[in-house]
C-alpha cells in the first residue's frame, strides 16, 4: 500500500470542499475542486500514485454524473478509467486516501456500473446514497 503523500493547507481545503460537494450530490462542484487539488498535486510532482488518485476521485464524479445522465458508455468508460487508478472493489490500490476509504467508494459505486450495464438498466439507483 502506498506511503502517505502529507497535504499543504489549501489542497485540504480543496479535498474537503470536494467531499463536502460529493457527499451533497453536486458532483461537478467536487470535480472542481478536485482538479485544484489534482493541479497542485502536479506542480509538487507528487508521486505519481496520488496524482492517480485524486483524477480517480474526479473520475467517479464523472461517473455519477453520467449515470444521473443514463449514459452507459460514459460510465462505463469512466469505470475503466477510475479502476484502473483506484483499483478494484476486489482488489483497491488504496485503503486510505488522505481520509478517503477506497474500498468503500470502489463498492458503493459498482452498482451503478452493473444497472447501467444490465439488458435492461432501472436507471433507479439514487447517486446520493454514495457518500466519502
Amino acid at each position: 500500500m502506498a506511503v502517505k503523500c502529507p497535504l499543504s493547507q489549501q489542497e485540504q481545503r480543496w479535498l474537503d470542499g470536494g467531499i463536502t460537494e460529493f457527499n451533497t450530490g453536486r458532483y461537478w462542484h467536487a470535480h472542481e475542486d478536485w482538479e485544484e487539488m489534482w493541479k497542485s498535486l502536479k506542480a509538487r510532482e507528487v508521486e505519481q500514485q496520488y496524482i492517480l488518485g485524486i483524477q480517480g476521485l474526479i473520475q467517479t464524479t464523472a461517473l455519477l454524473l453520467q449515470y444521473e445522465r443514463h449514459k452507459t458508455k460514459g460510465i462505463v468508460k469512466m469505470w475503466s478509467k477510475l479502476t484502473n487508478k483506484l483499483g478494484t472493489p476486489e482488489s483497491p490500490l488504496f485503503e486510505n486516501l488522505w481520509c478517503v476509504d477506497i474500498p468503500k467508494v470502489l463498492q458503493d459505486v459498482h452498482p451503478f456500473l452493473i444497472d447501467a450495464t444490465a439488458d435492461e438498466p432501472t436507471w433507479c439507483l439514487n447517486p446520493n446514497t454514495v457518500l466519502i
